[in-house]
């Protein structure tokens, strides 16, 4: 008998709508900044001194992979990983009637994946979860939800 995993869920309807990733260049675009055997902090070599783009991506072992889900049937394996990717960038405004004019703002956006060391877990298996993440930022329309959450929605506002 073969073992076959899955997520539970079943609302999970391909939809027409798509986001298409930046093809950024991380290899040629990026200047390696900062090193160690967790982290790896990227510079954006084509952004302004003055309004710099850093990429950091990290990984880790963790003793245990804690969540707040009751769960049933429990793995013997504890242990597990954790990883992200996190892009801090700078927003500048400027004002087309006068050159003086400059406001520079901060925006921090992270991705962060924990689970078992386990078999179970593979590239498909997270990527179907992160899909699943993403899907969570838009309604059934394809129009985005970010709006309503910046105006402190703890809820997503009907489809």
């Amino acid at each position: 008998m073969s073992k076959v995993s899955n997520y539970g869920f079943t609302n999970k309807t391909q939809s027409s709508h798509t986001v298409t990733p930046y093809d950024l260049g991380l290899v040629s675009n990026y200047a390696l900044a900062e090193e160690d055997a967790t982290n790896a902090v990227l510079n954006n070599k084509t952004a302004p001194i003055d309004a710099e783009e850093m990429v950091t991506f990290r990984a880790r072992q963790i003793a245990t992979v804690n969540t707040g889900l009751n769960i049933q049937n429990p793995s013997k394996v504890k242990g597990g990983v954790q990883y992200q990717v996190q892009v801090e960038a700078i927003r500048s405004t400027t004002d087309t009637d006068d050159s003086s004019f400059r406001v520079d703002e901060p925006i921090v956006a992270l991705l962060t994946v924990r689970h078992p060391k386990s078999a179970n877990f593979t590239a498909s298996a997270v990527e179907e979860i992160l899909t699943r993440l993403w899907s969570c930022l838009y309604k059934a329309d394809g129009t985005s939800r970010i709006d309503d959450l910046m105006r402190g929605a703890e809820r997503p506002v009907v489809d």
